[in-house]
C-alpha cells in the first residue's frame, strides 16, 4: 500500500505532466494550419483560361506556402523544445498558452497577405505575429533551461547560449522585415522573401545541425538517454 509520501509525489508528478501541454499545443498547430487553406478558393474568371485563374491567385497562394511553412516549422520547433523538457510547471503553462495566441492568429495574418500583398500595414502585421511567435518561444527556451528540474538532463550555459542564437537571428531579421516592408513595394517584396526564407533557414539548419548540438533543437540522439527520450530524471 502506498504511503502517503508517494501518493503526494504521484500527485505532484501528474500535475507536471508536459502531456496535457503537447496535445493541446498540437491541436492548436493542426487546426491553423487547416484554417489556411480557406482562404485559397477559385475565382470566377467568366469562363477564363486556368492560366487566367492562377494569375489571379498567386497573391493567397503566396501567402498560403509561406505561412504553411511558417505553422510547420513553429510545430517542429516546438516539438523539439518538448523533448528537452520533460515536466511542466504553471509558469511554463502559460508561457506555452502565450506562444499559442500569435500562432492561432497566423490564418489571419495570411488572409491580409492575400489581400493585401504588398501594403506595409499587412506585411507589419503579419511580421509582428512571427516576431512574437519567436520572442515568446525564446522566452520558453530560457525560462526551461533555467530549470534543470523541468529537463530531461541539464542542458550547460555554452549549448543554452547557442540556442539563444537559434532564435534571436530569425528575430532580428523579422525586424528588419517590418522595417524595409515600409520603403515601397521593392521593400515589401523584400520583406515577403524574408518570412519566405525563415521557415526553409530553419528546416536546413536542422539538417545539417552537427549531431553533438542536436540538443539545441532538441534532437537527442536515443543512447544519450538510455535509447529512450522518457525516461526520468535521476536527479
Amino acid at each position: 500500500m502506498a504511503t502517503v509520501e508517494e501518493a503526494e509525489h504521484r500527485r505532484y508528478e501528474r500535475s507536471l505532466d508536459r502531456s496535457r501541454v503537447l496535445a493541446l499545443s498540437d491541436g492548436v498547430f493542426a487546426i491553423a494550419l487547416t484554417l489556411l487553406v480557406l482562404e485559397l478558393r477559385v475565382p470566377d474568371t467568366n469562363g477564363g483560361s486556368a492560366a487566367e485563374v492562377l494569375q489571379r491567385s498567386h497573391a493567397p497562394l503566396i501567402a498560403f506556402l509561406i505561412s504553411f511553412a511558417v505553422i510547420a516549422s513553429a510545430w517542429a520547433n516546438h516539438r523539439d523544445l518538448f523533448e528537452v523538457i520533460r515536466l511542466t510547471d504553471r509558469n511554463l503553462v502559460w508561457l506555452n498558452l502565450a506562444y499559442l495566441l500569435p500562432l492561432t492568429m497566423i490564418p489571419f495574418g495570411a488572409a491580409l497577405l492575400s489581400r493585401y500583398e504588398f501594403d506595409p500595414a499587412a506585411l507589419t502585421i503579419y511580421g509582428g505575429l512571427l516576431l512574437a511567435i519567436a520572442l515568446l518561444r525564446l522566452w520558453i527556451w530560457l525560462y526551461a533551461t533555467n530549470r534543470p528540474r523541468l529537463l530531461f538532463e541539464p542542458v550547460d550555459e555554452e549549448l543554452r547560449k547557442a540556442g539563444v542564437m537559434l532564435v534571436v537571428v530569425p528575430i532580428c531579421l523579422y525586424v528588419v522585415a517590418i522595417v524595409v516592408a515600409q520603403l515601397g513595394r521593392a521593400g515589401a517584396a523584400i520583406s515577403l522573401a524574408i518570412y519566405a526564407l525563415i521557415p526553409v533557414l530553419y528546416f536546413v539548419t536542422i539538417i545539417f545541425t552537427p549531431p553533438e548540438l542536436r540538443l539545441l533543437t532538441g534532437h537527442r540522439r536515443a543512447s544519450e538517454n538510455g535509447g529512450s527520450g522518457d525516461e526520468p530524471d535521476t536527479d
